[in-house]
């Protein structure tokens, strides 16, 4: 009687949804960083710590492992800065609004995988499934419960005008993620995660300087000791984000970013006591599970040996 054959081991995780939910935590524990410093700080001088850092962990990355940081395409690499820049600065504005709790928030900040399952048919040729429609409905229900205008709520429940406001502004910069990941996701296929990171970083530290200029002050050390960790995290995770999209279909990895939702609203909640209300629960679980939908969708990626199909200007 032969010897039964040892059970085949678990297939392992692709690495790109492991440096995803990497960059989902580490991301996570920028906001948390962020929210505290931006308590007395600036916000603009918050957003400008953290790409400062970010870019000088970009680049001493980078010289630790000898990739040159001139680009292959100075043109897309412009495009990709410029639309992640716009995505920081309505971050860390969202950020800086107490009005809405940290993991309300955070859940606005991750529309992009939902936002990225409708545009990346037409602008990167990705195929997704017919439940993507499905999930942009549960998505936009869920931001509904966690926004709740006046207007479809009625007073009594509805978000004061600051909430509005930060909502509002956070759901723009998921817009502007979601083009900023396109131009990523074409990046990455020619220039190394590095020299992207350091690009963004670079332009995104200009744009929040100049933003700073008029109410510049020095900050606390305590704001100082903030502002740092939030911009070694987010460096971080801008490297783990970058090989993500550089190894797996746009819509199919940004999935995993949720994980930054539920860490930011248990540290909002545990730590700075930021209770998000039952029906923005509500919410929060249907825009999750929107993204869900997304990343159990099971639609063929296009044959390896078919590019995508080119962009129009406006993803470029």
């Amino acid at each position: 009687m032969g010897h039964l054959a040892p059970p085949a081991p678990p297939p392992p995780i692709p690495r790109a949804y492991a440096w995803m939910a990497l960059s989902a935590v580490l991301f996570a524990a920028m906001n948390f960083f962020a929210r505290l410093a931006s308590a007395s700080a600036p916000w603009p001088l918050v957003g400008a710590a953290r790409a400062l850092t970010g870019a000088l962990i970009a680049a001493l990355v980078a010289t630790a492992r000898g990739v040159p940081l001139r680009p292959r395409a100075p043109r897309r690499m412009w495009a990709r800065s410029a639309l992640g820049t716009a995505a920081m600065v309505c971050t860390f504005y969202a950020l800086s609004r107490r009005e809405m709790p940290l993991g309300d928030t955070t859940t606005l900040l991750n529309l992009t995988p939902v936002l990225l399952a409708v545009l990346t048919p037409t602008f990167l040729g990705e195929r997704t499934g017919p439940r993507v429609f499905v999930a942009v409905a549960i998505s936009l229900s869920g931001v509904a419960l966690v926004l709740r205008p006046a207007a479809l709520f009625g007073a009594a429940v509805a978000t004061g005008t600051g909430a509005l406001v930060a909502g509002s502004v956070a759901t723009l910069a998921s817009v502007f993620g979601a083009f900023a990941m396109m131009a990523l996701r074409r990046l990455g296929q020619s220039e190394a995660p590095e020299p992207i990171a350091l690009h963004f970083s670079l332009v995104a530290a200009a744009t929040f300087s100049l933003l700073a200029l008029p109410t510049l002050r020095l900050p606390s050390a305590q704001d100082a000791l903030y502002m740092f960790a939030a911009g070694v995290s987010a460096g971080l995770a801008q490297l783990a984000m970058t090989r993500a999209y550089a190894l797996e279909r746009a819509a199919r990895v940004s999935a995993v970013s949720y994980l930054a939702v539920a860490a930011s609203a248990a540290a909002g909640a545990l730590a700075l006591h930021e209770w998000p209300a039952p029906l923005t629960l509500c919410g929060m679980g249907l825009v999750v599970g929107g993204g869900l939908v997304i990343a159990l969708d099971r639609a063929p990626a296009p044959p390896p040996a078919s590019p995508p199909s080119v962009p129009s200007p406006a993803s470029r």
